[in-house]
């Protein structure tokens, strides 16, 4: 190029610095980018490059199954279609939200408007139908899969629903055992991964990983579904009758704490869940709480028996039916008059056992309340357990003492009374609710297996047999008649109670609850059983509701599945011999005779009143009846209860109870028919008489403790 002279002209030194400088600047750039690709974004780019070959595919583990004690399973898995869509690959939404609606049932505006989301991937219906599964596939229509899915079902339907629960569409467990154990019960999905051909062709490579699926373990639960059935059925029959509410029953083994039955009415299906309300849905077992009434009086009998503050013999009387306590007045059913302690429980005497409980007081009244495990959780292993209400004396009015003697102002669970009878039947010991048998690998393997665990004892053995004969003669001869068995002597208390009015705090005149807590055998008891009954029509009494469903409940065992429970041997609790300190339960071989007093019941039946064994008038206490009856008895005194044995051995041979606890050697003595002095605290050292030496049944035996 020339310039104006005519002379070429050069390259400009500023341009070419421009030039070098843009270079340098592209050549930089480009480089920098290689840097973050291969260093920076690389993990990234490495996953987004597998995403586009590599396809990963979940495979849901089976959920563990639960079982009944007896190794019958309560639920399944099954594997269904759940039907889906990939709307980015449909032509015509509208078409085929149509063909959805007439196949699938289902509203065509609902489908559309799923089918038109900008999304790869929608769910259309999950765990269809076989049948629709069918017919949608011969529809063929673009967009639309299926997915295999692992839906639960619960293969007894209603049976055990508020123990067993429930679980979601994904399988998560929402209620009950289903919940409790969901962790347990899911297991470990299986994940599967194959490359991806330009065909788009699944081929395994020595890259894929695949991941052994863990499936769910499993439950076995302490119910027998044979026992369940019986009381779902008679609970649902005494609600009909009574045209009530709802309904609780639960049996329990008093001896290891297992909870053999648990039932409440309304049930549900688990497997249909939304066509049911959320209360047919409760475990009303546990999370429901009622004033127990007169079923509560065990409870205030337990403190005066054990205190000293009464005796079998205390006499009472239950003026015309009602007494005046300043500004509030409690009633009975009817006129009683002069009353004895047994007379007064049998009868269920409000009046009476007013003053029972003041004689008691507060803080003992309070305590064993507690022991009993009233106000505190029982611990079972189901959710949404309550604590029931019982206030700290500090809280307490001066109508509370009378008024928490006979059941009113202290809420209860139906667990915690079935285990305040239960503690009675096993000689005095609260034990711990059982829901939960053992658990299982998913191979079968028990890897867990529960042990009975005693909470702690409430009542010395000997009050505790007290207690027991008042139980026989409530249901003998008092307000327990209806529940009585002709095939054995059951025992057990009524229980009627007002409810609260929702939001007045004060009691509804229409609104009763009905309850029975019973045990059988009474001589040696093998199940527990309580039957509450909400609002049924009337009065409400407890005799007449709840009472006949216990006696039918037990006339169905006795007669058919379940006979076994009643027929194991006689035990007791004693001292670990391994484990000092912590009892064992013992059982011999033989079987426990029932008691037949149902033949003595219909001759006193038939006697004029004032042959009523429980009548003043006749002389004869309760207490008497029995003795002569079983061939033993009671003798009460101010300081304490003996039981006297049915046979008693003129002669007994004194035995070695160095190295014992107190309480096992007092326990040693009892059945052996001594009597028992002890000083100090912690194991036997010294005795006198000395072991071996021969004595007259009732002689004394001192013996010295030291820790």
């Amino acid at each position: 190029m020339l310039s104006t002279t005519g002379k070429p002209r050069g390259i400009q030194p500023g341009r070419l610095r421009v030039a070098l400088v843009s270079g340098l600047a592209v050549w930089a750039i480009v480089i920098l980018r290689l840097v973050m690709i291969q260093l920076v974004h690389a993990p990234g780019l490495v996953e987004y490059a597998e995403h586009q070959h590599i396809v990963r595919v979940n495979l849901a583990a089976d959920r563990g199954t639960i079982y009944d004690r007896n190794m019958v399973p309560l639920t399944d898995n099954l594997t269904v279609q759940s039907v889906c869509a990939y709307p980015k690959e449909m032509d015509s939404p509208s078409a085929v939200a149509r063909q959805l609606a007439r196949t699938l049932g289902g509203s065509y505006d609902d489908y559309l408007t799923r089918l038109r989301k900008d999304k790869s991937f929608v769910w259309i219906q999950r765990q269809i139908t076989p049948s629709r599964a069918a017919a949608l596939r011969q529809l063929d229509l673009p967009g639309i899969g299926f997915l295999p899915e692992s839906k639960r079902v619960h293969l007894l339907g209603e049976t055990g629903c508020h123990v067993i629960g429930m679980t979601d569409i994904d399988g998560l467990g929402l209620s009950g055992m289903e919940k409790e154990m969901d962790k347990l019960l899911t297991g470990a999905e299986a994940t599967v991964y194959y490359c991806l051909d330009k065909f788009n062709r699944r081929t395994p490579t020595p890259a894929c990983t695949k991941i052994v699926p863990k499936d769910g373990m499993s439950v076995v639960l302490t119910l027998d579904i044979r026992l369940q059935s019986i009381v779902e059925v008679e609970l649902e029959r005494g609600i009909r009758e009574h045209n009530a509410a709802r309904g609780t029953a639960i049996v329990q083994d008093p001896w290891t704490g297992e909870i053999l039955a648990m039932a409440n009415w309304p049930m549900f299906d688990p497997d249909r869940p939304e066509l049911y309300s959320v209360g047919s849905r409760k475990n009303r077992a546990i999370t429901d709480q009622f004033e127990p009434g007169s079923t509560f009086k065990l409870v205030t009998a337990a403190a005066a028996l054990s205190t000293g503050s009464a005796d079998l013999n205390s006499v009472y009387y239950a003026c015309r039916g009602s007494r005046d306590y300043g500004r509030f007045t409690i009633h009975d059913v009817k006129e009683l008059g002069w009353l004895n302690f047994e007379h007064a429980f049998a009868k269920s005497s409000n009046v009476c056992f007013a003053e029972v409980a003041d004689g008691v007081g507060a803080i003992p009244l309070y305590s064993f309340a507690r022991d009993f495990g009233f106000g505190c959780l029982t611990g079972i292993s189901l959710p949404g357990e309550v604590r029931g209400t019982l206030h700290e004396p500090g809280k307490w009015s001066a109508r509370s003492v009378p008024t928490i003697g006979i059941g009113q102002e202290v809420a209860v669970t139906a667990l915690q009374l079935v285990g305040a009878y239960s503690t009675i039947a096993n000689g005095g010991y609260l034990m711990e609710p059982k829901i939960i048998k053992s658990i299982l690998a998913d191979d079968g393997r028990v890897t867990e297996e529960a042990r009975w665990s005693v909470v702690r004892q409430v009542v010395e053995p000997e009050a505790a047999a007290a207690l027991k004969r008042l139980l026989a003669c409530a249901t003998e001869y008092g307000t327990g008649r209806n529940a009585r068995v002709a095939e054995l002597a059951v025992s057990g208390k009524t229980g009627t109670a007002q409810k609260v009015a929702v939001g007045s705090g004060r009691y509804d005149p229409g609104a009763w609850i009905a309850s029975f807590a019973g045990m059988a055998p009474a001589d040696d008891p093998q199940l527990v059983c309580l039957v509450v009954i909400d609002e049924p029509d009337g009065r409400g009494l407890g005799g007449e509701v709840a009472a006949p469903v216990f006696a039918r409940i037990m006339e169905r065992i006795i007669r058919g599945p379940g006979y076994e429970y009643l027929l194991r041997g006689r035990g007791d609790y004693v001292e670990s011999e391994r484990e000092p300190g912590r009892l064992d339960r013992t059982r011999s071989a033989r079987a426990v005779p029932a008691l037949d007093l149902g033949r003595e019941a219909q001759q006193w039946d038939a006697t004029p009143a004032s042959h009523d064994p429980f009548d003043e008038r006749s002389g004869a206490s309760a207490g008497e009846f029995l003795a002569s009856a079983r061939g033993g008895g009671i003798r009460t005194g101010r300081g304490g209860i003996v039981v006297v044995p049915a046979v008693p051995a003129e002669e007994v041979e004194v035995p070695d109870f160095r190295g014992m606890s107190v309480r096992l050697a007092r326990r040693t003595a009892a059945s052996l028919g001594l009597t028992l002095t002890f000083r100090g605290n912690g194991r036997v050292i010294e005795q006198s008489p000395r072991s071996g030496r021969v004595v007259r049944s009732g002689h004394r035996v001192e013996v010295r403790c030291c820790p």
